[in-house]
């Protein structure tokens, strides 16, 4: 099961996109006395072959057994800043099409932001502009 959608790596593929599915698919699977993220670990190198296995490989000494990492490593190697910079450029600039209905445009939208990290939109600030006497 955990091969049949394998992450090769290529550049067609979305590492964020993989990642995603792994874990959903993977929430619903329990056993006893091991926890979500041991049960990842075991399960993740069968989810990769190619380059992603090869990646792996070479980086599962220096994560340390952080999942955190591990994911970091992947989109960095697969999802270059220079993709991450134009899918936010896409969103930020998005427009719905000429006789595009309001869903299908929010459909095609949906679609770009789950194409990444959280990383990729811009955080909002706010500024305290209490008056003080």
């Amino acid at each position: 099961m955990v091969r049949e959608q394998s992450f090769l790596g290529l550049d067609y593929e979305n590492p964020y996109h993989h990642l995603r599915e792994f874990e959903q698919l993977y929430a619903c699977l329990t056993i006893l006395g091991t926890s979500q993220e041991t049960l990842w670990w075991k399960l993740f190198p069968f989810s990769l072959d190619e380059r992603a296995k090869q990646l792996y490989a070479h980086n599962i000494g220096t994560v340390a057994s952080d999942w955190e990492e591990l994911r970091n490593i992947l989109y960095l190697a697969f999802f270059p800043i220079s993709q991450i910079t134009a899918l936010r450029h896409e969103i930020l600039n998005f427009q719905q099409k000429e006789k595009e209905t309001i869903g299908a445009a929010w459909d095609r939208f949906s679609i770009l932001t789950r194409s990444g990290s959280d990383l990729l939109y811009p955080t909002m600030c706010f500024y305290d502009i209490s008056v003080r006497a």
